[in-house]
């Protein structure tokens, strides 16, 4: 084959390689958590403390990690974790020929985040207006709560062990978008917080405010839990084990969207 022929064939293979390949890498777009701008922190302005109980990341005991790894099915609800981490079974010579079943309960064992996105103008909590037309000077106008505010997160339908499902969806969302989450977030009156908006001679000028809120969904597993004990030798056994599809809106406790209007 002739050097311009193989050129011009190795630009068409390179095209039809590359093409696809491109392609795909520009239609996977990936969710930003990153904060806008116009999205403030009142942690300290918040006139209303969020007293959101923050969930531990617990940590195993030695019991409880040797019970987990006799279980095929991972169990990361901090709830079972308190409970198997305050039993104890002490190792006993006289164990030999010990065959023992404690039955714990239906249990919600863990949750698989699918996906995770942002709603930064979730709940609209707050309008502050300023008419300045027919006035001569500039208004000054800034945002300002005028009642308490709570803003709750909720499930798309109600499931079995709903607390725990929330706690672990609170966990998982909370590690991947890295903000302060709770299904209940408080915003009390009087709270401040942005910049002041300058709002010119025959304008209205409005600032409205808003809750974000993340909404995420996965897939919770759950089984009925026995404890077992087979001479020294203590495991887990999870037995009817199914899955069910969930998500639901979680707000983002002390943040506040702001948007300003003027005409």
């Amino acid at each position: 084959m002739k050097p311009f022929l193989c050129a011009a064939v190795g630009v068409i293979l390179s095209s039809l390689v590359m093409t696809p390949l491109a392609s795909a890498a520009e239609d996977v777009k990936e969710e930003s958590f990153d904060k806008p701008e116009y999205v403030y922190s009142i942690s300290r302005e918040n006139t209303h403390e969020n007293m959101t109980r923050e969930l531990p990341y617990l940590q195993p005991a030695e019991l409880t990690t040797r019970l987990q790894e006799t279980s095929d099915v991972i169990i990361d609800n901090p709830s079972l974790i308190s409970l198997l981490n305050e039993s104890s079974i002490k190792d006993s010579k006289l164990a030999f020929g010990v065959n023992a079943s404690i039955y714990l309960g239906p249990w919600a064992l863990t949750y698989e985040s699918d996906e995770t996105t942002m709603n930064w103008e979730y709940d609209l909590i707050n309008t502050n207006e300023l008419d300045n037309r027919g006035g001569d000077t500039v208004g000054k106008l800034s945002y300002t709560q005028t009642e308490n505010k709570l803003v709750e997160g909720e499930l798309s339908s109600p499931v079995p062990q709903q607390e725990d499902v929330q706690n672990m969806m609170r966990i998982k969302a909370t590690e991947k978008t890295s903000l302060p989450l709770s299904f209940h977030a408080n915003i009390g009156n009087q709270t401040t917080a942005g910049p002041m908006y300058q709002v010119q001679p025959d304008q209205k000028g409005v600032v409205t405010s808003y809750v974000p809120a993340v909404h995420d969904q996965g897939t919770v597993t759950y089984g009925e839990v026995y404890v077992t004990i087979k001479g020294s030798k203590p495991a887990i056994v999870i037995k009817n084990i199914q899955e069910q599809q969930v998500d639901g809106w979680i707000p983002v406790k002390d943040y506040v969207t702001l948007k300003y209007h003027n005409g």
